[in-house]
């Protein structure tokens, strides 16, 4: 039933996180959904396992209580009012500071897990920025603090398991002092021993009653989480979304009248795990007060929010089926957004919807799965070769498909990063062409392409392929507007007009002036389709090589076998606290179990008046005896306490620091989903599960100790008897240790594929919503939930065989000790009515060791993948040297020379991608790099940052090799700005200045810059106008436009563009470029052009060319044009000629 539950509740929040709302979606992130499918879900079903104990507990303590009474009358009651009170504490009080720590510790839980998912999102940038230390330290402050609320939880469970265990001493200490106060010193042996058994058998329900609180506690908490996200708003369906019938709609494919959209004006974080509001108001106005700077958590910056896309208003469209619609305007004006208003993903104020028709959408951004690249071209589609033929023909993915060495079966890796941005874009136009859809929405697909291709791409297929099919496109490639049928103006979230190409020129509105900012802008290519062939072949070259050597681009999970090694218990224990814990822990059991040991002989002296005391002695040493031995069961459990939180703490720390030093090829092989496991489900293993059952093997092993001696001591010869059964005992646990741990292992590896695809999924739900692939997606969770539930089935059985052979065994014992009873070799009959009282108890605690020992194991598991991360990963250099300059001193002047370089990919390093690069970019200098698809121009500028370092030859940097200082050191001497930009969530301001170091003015003065100064200012909290996790509530140029802005508030000496202006229109490019220019006038630029226009003749010094690793030509433009025959004069003579 528990795996039942686990199952239906998972495949809930999947099915619910495809149809949940914009605003929705902002306050349930990426991070809490998975927190609620590893975590949660988790916690749920771990209380149904423990749900038949609500009866069976209180059912097993009647019964004791009645038959103590029975033995020891009114002195039982003693023990029994111990009891109650225990319980009272158990359930009113205990449990009052763990209701407060579980919401506490699962909130900051989330917040964690958001942030190493963001990271994660974003390494690249993290890796070229040098950020490592800051997130770091950003972590390890909510880390901090969430352990702080996992101490008061864990203090909890330990108060469970020290009551349980000080009850069990404190119930006969009580009834058999009084027992022996009312009997005058007299205590007979055939009333105390039977009730000691009985109070004996009392440990089972007391040791079973915390971790069953404890349970439902969280699962509780868990449960008030999950109802709440199932509750959560979702989105607008098309079917949902009618007219009023006052247009004919047969006419038109799409239709908006009246539209008023928006993203969500506030964010509101998500919310608490318990239900109750007035509890939730006031956990979250106490989240809100701490500081994260201090290592604490901070939300300060969510306190007043609003929405930073304006609306889009008074939208009234009609668009006729098989027509081909462009929608154009400047960057964040809001043409990305009305395609999203179309698929139902912003929320809609006013107005009415209607779309008739299937739809097909290709995103700025294309969504990408790790599978083959037929199966995204079939996104769950029957194979159909015509129509799989006619997809990648019409968008000329035929050209790159021969440049994989397995074509169509060919592995992408995580988010398609083995692909160029142009070859994804044509990926996902041919998962739209297949879909054979009614209706097209391609935002900005044409921005990435290559000219030729991208001409190719609008003719063969958008223009022609398409034919008949309604198509809307969003672009920045105002060349082909002559070509469309229709053209949506939008400016500021309004359409300010609509038309024909021909009568919006003539209005010499909004269009005339866009065209104006357009003079020749287009991407340097070759005319023949033969040598675009060859292009597509050079840009999979790299791909191609990495094939040969390893098909799977994802890499196989590590999965360890056989007994759990030294090296992982001792590296618990080191990180528990090393040897000194480990001695202090030893001490202290063997002083309790000896205060036991004293205690149950002394009990049996008493019975027999052996030394012949007063009652009063004989009470008087009894209590002292007990209440020593509960002096030293609290000191245990609090050291065990405490060093596991050490432990959680050091391991969390060390494989963060793992990962975060891992190289940038490292990742590329390995699904977000995997790494967030580790982080997730391993990290609650051993901060919830891990601790429980060390305390239940720890004590179950002092107990069994304590009672195998005062067996031995009283009658000897049952330690015969106890013999054999001890080696059967030992063989059931040998076998079940490895199958559990086995299945363990196999659990864990069989979970990752299911974590991938759901983390994957989260990131694609606008496509999915789309092209309405829900139920395909749905099914396919399902298959995966249903292959990692195989090893957790096996797992339950295997302990139903462990508990139906221990309670056989323990039948034999006790067998064998009546049989025992009836010879002659007893002699003391009361040493062995002590001996039958404690050995009656030795097949529960053996049954108890072995499952607690089998148990520990499994879970060590964790501990097992996560060392992978703390001391397997491969590790980048050293982050910083002793030897490095200070900012301020280096580098001073911005010179760069590279000397002799061979530069080659760690996965292939036989194969150059760099090859005899001599170059010298001199302080000052504004240089531009530009050549075909796959020429190495990225890679120059991977070299310079170390993300890949030469084989041959040296890169220096104003005289000082690169390799001499710190990696992050030198990452941080420069600016970077990749071609896709992303930005951490938090604000304006600190997506501006992430250091927190420049003062507002400074900020304005950016802004302005780069033209987002207007925006932000409309904005009702400016500057701290909320950023969303990857900018995502930010068009992909307005996003490029502050990652732009941030580096010329940093001035730096060397700046790195990679393609950095490709999301935004011509006129803002040359508007950026002027004002990078103005603003770092002694900075050493270099820039991978993306444009080519006859500007390049004025704002560079130098072009570089390169073509397969080489730097063929490299002068001023000038210079290169004077030739003709020259590469750069070809690139430019096909750029002025583009349409």
């Amino acid at each position: 039933m528990a795996m039942n539950v686990k199952t239906l509740l998972i495949s809930a929040v999947y099915k619910k996180a495809l149809r949940l709302s914009a605003e929705s979606n902002q306050k349930y992130n990426k991070g809490y959904t998975m927190n609620l499918v590893n975590v949660d879900c988790e916690s749920v079903s771990k209380a149904w396992e423990v749900t038949h104990q609500i009866w069976s507990i209180p059912l097993q303590l009647i019964t004791i209580i009645v038959l103590l009474c029975r033995l020891l009358g009114v002195s039982a009651w003693a023990g029994v009012g111990i009891l109650f009170f225990s319980l009272l504490l158990l359930i009113m009080v205990v449990p009052i500071f763990m209701r407060k720590a579980a919401p506490w510790f699962m909130r900051l839980g989330d917040r964690r897990l958001k942030t190493i998912r963001e990271v994660l999102d974003g390494i690249r940038v993290v890796k070229i920025n040098g950020w490592e230390d800051h997130f770091l330290a950003k972590l390890q402050g909510i880390r901090s603090e969430q352990l702080r609320w996992l101490r008061q939880f864990n203090t909890g469970v330990a108060c469970f398991v020290i009551v349980g265990q000080v009850t069990n001493t404190l119930m006969p200490l009580a009834a058999f002092s009084l027992f022996g106060r009312e009997n005058m010193g007299i205590v007979p042996s055939a009333r105390v021993f039977p009730a000691l058994a009985l109070f004996g058998m009392l440990v089972d329900p007391l040791i079973a009653l915390p971790q069953l609180l404890s349970s439902f506690v969280i699962a509780t908490t868990s449960w008030g989480r999950i109802y709440a996200f199932l509750l959560a708003d979702e989105k607008t369906t098309f079917n949902d979304i009618v007219t009023d019938g006052v247009m004919d709609i047969s006419r038109y494919a799409i239709t908006i009248t009246g539209g008023a959209f928006s993203w969500p004006s506030t964010e509101t974080s998500a919310p608490g795990p318990v239900p109750a509001p007035a509890k939730q108001e006031k956990i979250d106005d106490d989240l809100d007060s701490i500081d994260l700077e201090k290592g604490k958590v901070s939300r300060k910056w969510e306190e007043e929010l609003c929405g930073p896309l304006p609306f889009l208003r008074n939208v009234n469209i009609a668009i006729r089926r098989g027509s081909l619609t462009a929608i154009v305007g400047h960057v964040g004006s809001g043409k990305s957004s009305l395609l999203s208003a179309i698929i139902g993903e912003m929320m809609r104020v006013s107005g009415e919807v209607n779309c008739n028709g299937t739809i097909a959408y290709c995103a700025q951004q294309p969504w990408i799965q790790t599978t083959t690249i037929q199966d995204n071209i079939l996104f769950g589609r029957s194979l159909n070769l015509q129509q799989l033929q006619k997809a990648i023909q019409t968008t000329s993915f035929d050209t790159d498909l021969e440049g994989f060495p397995r074509g169509l079966a060919t592995q992408m890796s995580e988010k398609g990063n083995n692909l160029s941005g142009g070859q994804k874009a044509r990926l996902s136009l041919s998962r739209a062409v297949y879909s054979d859809a009614d209706i097209y929405l391609f935002d900005d697909i044409l921005a990435a392409l290559d000219p030729r291709v991208g001409r190719n791409v609008f003719n063969n297929c958008i223009r022609k392929g398409l034919r008949g099919k309604t198509r809307l496109l969003v672009t920045h490639q105002l060349q082909y507007l002559n070509q469309v049928d229709h053209i949506i103006v939008v400016s500021e979230g309004n359409i300010v007009e609509q038309g024909t190409f021909e009568e919006l020129v003539g209005r010499n509105g909004e269009l005339t002036r866009l065209l104006s900012d357009v003079q020749s802008f287009s991407e340097g290519s070759e005319d023949s389709r033969k040598d675009d062939k060859r292009k597509s072949m050079v840009a999979q070259k790299k791909v191609a090589e990495e094939k040969e050597t390893n098909d799977k681009l994802i890499v196989d999970e590590e999965r360890n076998t056989g007994a759990m090694g030294a090296t992982t218990w001792w590296a618990y224990l080191k990180a528990t606290g090393g040897a000194s814990m480990a001695v202090m822990l030893f001490v202290e059991i063997v002083m309790l179990q000896g205060s036991v040991v004293i205690l149950g002989q002394w009990l049996s002296w008493w019975t027999e008046n052996k030394f012949h005391e007063k009652s009063g002695a004989w009470i008087g040493i009894y209590d002292g005896i007990g209440f020593a031995s509960i002096l030293l069961l609290i000191v245990m459990n609090v050291s065990i306490l405490m060093s596991t939180i050490r432990a959680s703490r050091t391991f969390h720390s060390k494989a963060l620091l793992g990962v975060l030093r891992a190289p940038m090829w490292w990742f590329e092989g390995q699904p977000i989903g995997r790494i967030m496991n580790r982080f997730s489900k391993d990290i609650e293993a051993i901060d919830q599960r891990l601790m429980p059952q060390l305390f239940q093997l720890i004590g179950g092993a002092g107990t069994l100790l304590s009672t195998v001696i005062i067996v031995g001591y009283s009658t000897p010869i049952m330690l015969a008897f106890m013999f054999p059964i001890a080696v059967v005992y030992w063989f059931v646990l040998r076998f079940y240790r490895k199958s559990l741990r086995e299945l363990k292992r196999l659990e864990s590896t069989q979970r990752g594929p299911l974590q991938a695809r759901i983390s994957e999924t989260l990131d694609g739900i606008p496509t999915i919503m789309a092209y309405k692939r829900e139920d395909d997606f749905a099914n396919a969770v399902g298959s995966l939930l249903d292959t990692s539930n195989k090893p957790t089935f096996l797992r339950m059985h295997a302990e139903i065989w462990v508990t139906l052979r221990m309670e056989i065994l323990s039948s034999a014992v006790v067998f064998a000790l009546v049989m025992l009873l009836h010879t002659k070799v007893v002699g003391d009959s009361t040493q062995f009515a002590l001996s039958l009282t404690y050995a009656s108890t030795l097949t529960y605690l053996l049954n108890m060791l072995l499952k607690s020992a089998a148990n520990v194991e499994a879970e060590m598991n964790s501990v097992e993948r996560l060392m992978n991360y703390t001391e397997n990963l491969p590790r980048e250099p050293a982050a910083h040297l002793g030897s490095d300059p200070s900012k301020e001193a280096w580098p001073m002047r911005g010179e760069i020379v590279l000397r002799d370089i061979n530069a080659a990919y760690p996965s292939r390093p036989d194969k150059l991608v760099l090859r005899s690069v001599n170059l010298t970019f001199r302080p000052g200098e504004t240089i531009f790099i530009v050549g075909r698809t796959g020429s190495g121009k990225s890679t120059l500028l991977s070299l310079l940052l170390r993300m890949i370092d030469p084989c041959a030859g040296t890169v220096k940097i104003d005289g000082r090799d690169i390799t001499s200082v710190g990696l992050s050191t030198l990452r941080q001497a420069m600016e970077v700005i990749p071609q896709d930009p992303f930005i951490f969530s938090g604000t304006i301001r600190s997506a501006l200045d992430f250091e927190g170091k420049r003062d507002e003015k400074a900020l304005w003065q950016a802004l302005e810059l780069v033209g987002l100064k207007q925006f932000v200012s409309s904005q009702e909290s400016k500057l701290d106008t909320v950023v969303e996790d990857n900018g995502s509530n930010y068009s992909v140029g307005q996003r490029q436009l502050l990652c732009l802005a941030a580096a010329i508030l940093r001035n730096p000496k060397i700046l790195l563009l990679d393609e950095a202006t490709a999301s935004i229109d011509a006129g803002a490019d040359v508007f950026i470029q002027q004002a990078m220019r103005r603003s770092c006038p002694n900075a050493t630029i270099l820039s991978v052009m993306h444009r080519l226009s006859d500007r390049i003749l004025e704002e560079c010094d130098r072009v570089l060319v390169m073509e397969q690793g080489v730097p063929v030509e490299f002068a001023s433009p000038r210079e290169l044009l004077a030739r003709p025959n020259s590469m750069f004069a070809k690139l430019m003579a096909a750029a002025r000629n583009s349409p």
